[in-house]
């Protein structure tokens, strides 16, 4: 698995699903914690490995001993957050002969470029997921362009998406034309007077139009 050595050479977007997977968080620390809290949020099975670990994240399996190769077998990731550049070196360098995919977390990490994936900062609302990142360039822009998103996109977001989903499912089952079907959804995504009600507080002029887009 070949480092990505060349910055500009594009970040191929993705979003993985962890549920169940065995994700090693190497580190305890803040940076260590906070990555291994997201990954448990996400559904994967967590373990964080840190010689001097006081449990802090009740979710995760805790490993109280210095780092090992053996603690990423059978592993899907790993995260080096420790503010050792030699453990972090090590942790990509076992995980380099596993083949598993690799992020240096933390601020010691000399080659921070010898990464397989970057985190986000990121906007939830339910199923709506945004993401940014800068490659690391300019984490403090990222910050503030997620805070900007964070107002763009409020909390009726989420039952907006809802929504969508099921109005798509009941879409499959009433329009049997594809060609359709796909203008009547396009008008369903387009009809910004359904996330206003829900903004409103009032779910059920939002359903009855969404049902109107569809017939």
């Amino acid at each position: 698995m070949p480092p990505l050595a060349d910055p500009s050479t594009p970040l191929y977007p993705i979003a993985l699903d962890l549920r169940g997977r065995l994700c090693v968080v190497v580190g305890g620390g803040a940076v260590g914690a906070r990555k291994a809290r997201g990954l448990a949020e996400c559904g994967a099975s967590v373990t964080i490995v840190d010689p001097n670990l006081d449990a802090a994240e009740t979710a995760c399996r805790h490993v109280r001993a210095r780092f090992e190769p053996c603690h990423l077998d059978g592993a899907f990731l790993a995260v080096a957050a420790t503010d050792d550049p030699s453990v972090n070196h090590a942790v990509v360098v076992a995980g380099r002969e596993r083949g598993i995919l690799i992020n240096q977390a933390s601020a010691a990490s000399t080659d921070t470029m010898d990464n397989d994936f970057v985190t986000m900062a990121t906007v939830r609302r339910g199923e709506l997921l945004v993401a940014i990142t800068t490659r690391g360039a300019g984490p403090a822009l990222s910050s503030r362009l997620r805070d900007e998103l964070d107002t763009r996109f409020g909390p009726e977001w989420e039952p907006y998406v809802a929504l969508l989903r099921e109005m798509r499912e009941r879409a499959k089952s009433t329009i049997p034309d594809a060609a359709e079907r796909t203008v009547a959804l396009r008008r369903l995504a387009n009809a910004d007077s359904i996330r206003a009600a829900l903004a409103a507080g009032d779910p059920e002029t939002a359903r009855r139009e969404a049902l109107a887009c569809l017939s």
